[in-house]
């Protein structure tokens, strides 16, 4: 075994929205969806955690804070679950921190904890098995340890299969700038479990499903445009579902926002936007457009940063 390690993992952006749980307890999503991962242009935008080799006992602080609740009790199982499949019986001491990172972070704190802990213990295992005991912290944390664009299948009998359809590098024509707003979030448990009370959240989980074919016909063709236009479709059915539940996550200025790209767009740029279930706005473009957006943005005098699709996570 290793005395220590560092892991890097990398957010998310949902492209078919995981919204609602099947399981609470086992963190098992409603249906089946499909995210990216997400950094600035330079890789920093991450969650960065640390392992320390110890002779006994666990320690896990994320952002100089011990982690309470469901995503503790899942963090735990899942430490001594690893530290199970090791050759001797040790403790582990893990500093998890936040740098710059957007719309939450539990996707990438899962991904650098499985794949961190892999490397300390020496326990090689395959990325579907490093996933299996991510989703116990976090149930997208998928995308964080493959990268890319990755898909989420889950079936009638909960079994769930994940695949990485796409990565980094098939993205390298889209640019994405993330604006921040102040307001202040829901949780995204609190979301996950109120849109799944929705009387219309059968229907939605069919739908996902739908779109999720149409995700495979866009990017088999290399129909960028339609991509970014099915992100920005599946986030409004959402965003209107979380508003039915009363959970109103897109607030008056980030409304401002979209209605400004959908006048782009109707002016003939290829422009969209997506909001996950922070105060962010993600507005997405060709990178043959960026530089029209990138003025129309700063004549607004919007403050973004320049973001990119991210590959899995990482071992320093």
């Amino acid at each position: 075994m290793k005395e220590n390690s560092i892991a890097y993992a990398y957010p998310g952006l949902p492209v078919i929205f995981a919204e609602g749980f099947r399981d609470y307890r086992q963190r098992l999503s409603g249906h089946s969806h499909a995210s990216l991962a997400l950094t600035d242009i330079h890789d920093m935008m991450r969650t960065e955690t640390s392992f320390e080799l110890t002779s006994t006992g666990v320690e896990y602080v994320l952002d100089g804070v011990d982690i309470e609740g469901s995503r503790s009790e899942g963090i735990n199982t899942v430490i001594r679950e690893m530290i199970s499949l090791a050759t001797e019986h040790v403790g582990v001491k893990i500093n998890s921190q936040n740098h710059g990172v957007l719309t939450g972070s539990s996707d990438s704190a899962a991904a650098a904890l499985v794949g961190g802990l892999d490397d300390l213990l020496e326990l090689g295992l395959p990325h579907w098995r490093l996933e299996e005991l991510a989703r116990k912290v976090s149930e997208t944390a998928y995308r964080s340890i493959y990268g890319g664009l990755t898909e989420y299948v889950i079936d009638d009998s909960g079994e769930v299969k994940v695949t990485q359809l796409k990565k980094a590098s098939f993205f390298s024509d889209i640019a994405i700038y993330g604006i921040s707003f102040s307001d202040k979030r829901f949780s995204a448990d609190d979301l996950h479990k109120r849109v799944s009370r929705h009387s219309k959240y059968n229907q939605r989980t069919v739908q996902a499903q739908i779109r999720l074919d149409s995700l495979h016909q866009l990017i088999d063709s290399r129909d960028y445009v339609g991509f970014l236009s099915l992100m920005e479709m599946d986030s409004k059915t959402v965003h209107r579902l979380f508003s039915d539940m009363g959970m109103d996550v897109i607030r008056p200025e980030m409304k401002e926002l979209t209605d400004f790209i959908g006048q782009l767009r109707g002016h003939g740029t290829d422009v969209f936007w997506t909001i996950a279930g922070g105060s962010h706005v993600y507005v997405l473009t060709l990178k043959k457009h960026a530089k029209e957006v990138t003025r129309h943005l700063k004549d607004k005098d919007y403050r973004y940063r320049n973001l990119k699709v991210a590959d899995g996570f990482k071992i320093k």
